[in-house]
């Protein structure tokens, strides 16, 4: 895909911008089903009982649009892991909850409609790498997320060695994720239960903490 503009045409009315939201969400509901190069502008349009003329008076072309889709995708994302773990109370929890906590809403993530999102930027990325900068980056800030909350327990000596085994940790939680997405090797799947305990056990495990009082 070439790069230009963005593509998306302001709106500035409270039912242009409602318009445009129905089309993202459809084309996320679409994404779960088919790539963005086998959707029809027409397909779209009509799941939203819209015209062609709807998409093209708020979208320049297909491109803009799924750039608009991983957008919202991205921020839904990244809104739904900051509100799970509002509260103070979450620096003093134990390493194996926050890692819990992240591990669901993940995985709850990627069996909802944000999935066909992430599949796609993962296609696409094959011929233009930065279509996958947006996920990669939303990935990042879940990392940085989640040392934030536990760097009161970093070790003394070496705060380093547990920030970067928490982000190196985080490397291994999405690279297990990205394949279950793309190519489903097993033994575990994305929706076995066990996939979620094997997940939080890797994080609390390979992570490098020191003990706390809270983590009792």
């Amino acid at each position: 895909m070439t790069h230009k503009s963005d593509g998306v045409k302001p709106a500035l009315q409270e039912r242009s911008r409602q318009r445009r939201n129905d089309l993202i969400d459809a084309g996320m509901r679409l994404l779960c089903e088919k790539n963005i190069a086998d959707i029809s502008i027409i397909e779209l349009t009509a799941a939203c009982g819209y015209s062609v003329g709807t998409f093209y008076s708020r979208f320049e072309d297909k491109e803009s649009f799924f750039r608009a889709v991983q957008t919202t995708a991205v921020d839904r994302m990244l809104h739904l892991i900051e509100e799970g773990f509002q509260g103070e109370h979450w620096k003093k929890a134990p390493p194996r909850k926050v890692f819990e906590r992240l591990v669901d809403y993940t995985i709850e993530m990627l069996n909802s409609e944000l999935s066909g999102v992430v599949k796609e930027s993962l296609v696409a990325s094959r011929t233009d790498k930065e279509l996958w900068y947006p996920i990669r980056d939303c990935g990042r800030r879940m990392g940085d997320i989640v040392s934030d909350l536990l760097q009161d327990r970093f070790l003394k000596d070496n705060p380093r060695e547990s920030r970067d085994s928490i982000l190196f940790g985080m490397q291994m939680f999405f690279g297990t994720l990205i394949q279950a997405i793309l190519n489903d090797p097993g033994p575990i799947k994305l929706e076995d239960p066990r996939m979620r305990k094997n997940l939080t056990r890797m994080l609390t495990l390979y992570t490098k903490l020191e003990p706390s009082p809270h983590t009792t």
